[in-house]
């Protein structure tokens, strides 16, 4: 055959190859099939990748002591809440769950579902007129509450079991205790047992710490909250002045550090972060939280997304908490900045991230959150030492400075004997807490961290600025600013002038 005739035999071929026939099945079936097939080859390869990749992680993270979900959380929390106490406290949580106790406990102030809003809370000094029905209740349930304090005070978290498929220990008859423990504390300062009202202090800081080793996002706020309770109950001691300088250093003992953000934050993340994880893996678990459902499950899994998620936690990990006020602005910068980084997405990206996108926790609240209880700790510790330091001087202190330069002599210099040190007490800000002296009396004001440029104000707060700003709701919001950040101690104290 002559290379003439390879010629034509080629043309030949080709001219049956690109017949409008077979160029119909190349471009509409041929084509487009290689095209699916390399974009899945491509799809899965990536999602192979990121499901090795996140197995790594996972396993690292366990080597490491940390739990990825719900059967490694309930290991971590057995591991570091101590349970000594635990057996009894989960008797006394039955015993608060109890229809005797809760059908008892109905139309008890403070703490009875039946009780109205319109019911005046206690004032000291004033007569009260719940003031028998609340003493014989109490009297009633005085097994109780000796049970409660000798398992709270002192407490630096308590075990409680948790179902094996539940993330969060249940947290009602804590703050049912809270709640008991402070209509004790206001039953004694009626009748002026000042002693008694020192151990109802100690035990409502202990309860609220019981939940403070919990490595969950819900019971750290809870936690918080309850402390809350406690810390109003030492402004009103400090108040009345009916507390000596051992029981105030009882008080401060109990509290240690409390001022510090950095426990309540690391076990945040660690906690929302094994609760995070499983989601990935199962998103339909998100409807049942009543979250939104997925818009769309990918073909290999959200491992690149659960990835996703780990870098942000890896970011969190590496915010500074040494510094209220720097921690504030990098937390709300991170925010910031993965909000942005939601909002520029391309179509993919979006893809690969929409789980992330909805479980991702609410930064700014918790920060707020942690630093708010943190700086309300520390208003307390300052106003627990100005307390001392006049009782021991006769005179208030007249600066902050001055406080601070007083607080080792006024512990007895315990903190240097390593039995307990009174922390920071530095608020947020380039200010420290403000300070006002008269001869009737001193005054201590902090302020609302709700912005990373918040500071002291120069003068104290007023409800007047309230009320200006909004005449329906301020007086609301006034009362409850006040509460917590202006702290009015009188000279004589409420009991002696009495």
């Amino acid at each position: 055959m002559t290379s003439s005739d390879d010629s034509k035999l080629s043309a030949s071929l080709l001219a049956r190859l690109l017949t409008p026939r077979n160029l119909a099945v190349f471009f509409f079936l041929v084509l487009p099939l290689s095209l699916i097939f390399l974009v899945l080859a491509w799809w899965f390869a990536r999602q192979n990748a990121a499901a090795q990749e996140l197995a790594d992680r996972k396993n690292d993270l366990l080597a490491s002591g940390l739990p990825i979900d719900a059967e490694s959380l309930l290991e971590y929390r057995m591991e570091r809440i101590d349970s000594s106490r635990s057996r009894e406290w989960e008797r006394i949580l039955d015993e608060i769950e109890s229809d005797a106790f809760q059908e008892s406990s109905r139309n008890i102030p403070v703490i009875g579902i039946n009780v109205g809003e319109d019911v005046p809370s206690y004032v000291y000094g004033q007569d009260y007129p719940y003031d028998d029905a609340v003493r014989t209740y109490l009297t009633e349930w005085k097994r109780v509450l000796d049970r409660i304090h000798l398992v709270a005070v002192g407490s630096r978290g308590i075990w409680t079991s948790i179902e094996s498929d539940a993330f969060f220990p249940g947290m009602g008859q804590e703050r049912h205790i809270v709640r008991l423990l402070k209509l004790e504390f206001e039953d004694a300062l009626r009748r002026d047992d000042f002693d008694h009202a020192g151990q109802c202090v100690l035990a409502l800081i202990g309860s609220s710490r019981g939940s403070e080793e919990e490595p969950i996002a819900v019971s750290q706020l809870v936690s918080v909250a309850m402390l809350d309770v406690a810390l109003n109950a030492i402004k009103t001691s400090l108040q009345i002045d009916c507390f000596d300088g051992e029981q105030w250093r009882a008080v401060l003992e109990q509290l240690e550090g409390l001022e510090e953000i950095e426990p309540r934050y690391r076990r945040f993340l660690i906690g929302e972060r094994a609760w995070a994880l499983p989601l990935f893996e199962d998103t339909e678990f998100l409807e049942e939280l009543g979250e939104e459902a997925v818009a769309y499950q990918l073909p290999g899994g959200h491992s690149i997304d659960a990835l996703e998620t780990l870098a942000m936690y890896d970011r969190l990990e590496l915010v500074p908490t040494d510094d209220l006020t720097t921690f504030f602005k990098e937390i709300e910068s991170l925010e910031t900045s993965v909000q942005a980084s939601f909002q520029s997405r391309n179509w993919l990206r979006k893809l690969d991230t929409q789980v992330t996108e909805m479980t991702m926790p609410s930064l700014v609240s918790m920060n707020q959150a942690f630093v708010r209880s943190a700086m309300h700790v520390r208003l307390a510790k300052t106003a627990i030492l100005a307390r001392l330091f006049q009782q021991r001087e006769g005179r208030w202190p007249s600066t902050i400075q001055e406080i601070h330069d007083a607080a080792p002599s006024l512990l007895n210099d315990r903190d240097e004997s390593g039995d307990f040190k009174i922390g920071n007490l530095a608020p947020m800000g380039d200010r420290p807490f403000g300070l006002k002296v008269d001869q009737k009396e001193l005054a201590l004001w902090g302020f609302e961290p709700d912005s990373a440029t918040a500071a002291t104000p120069v003068e104290p707060p007023t409800e007047q600025e309230f009320i200006d700003e909004d005449a329906e709701y301020g007086p609301m919001q006034a009362e409850a600013y006040l509460q917590r950040w202006l702290w009015i101690l009188p000279t004589d104290g409420l009991a002696k002038s009495d």
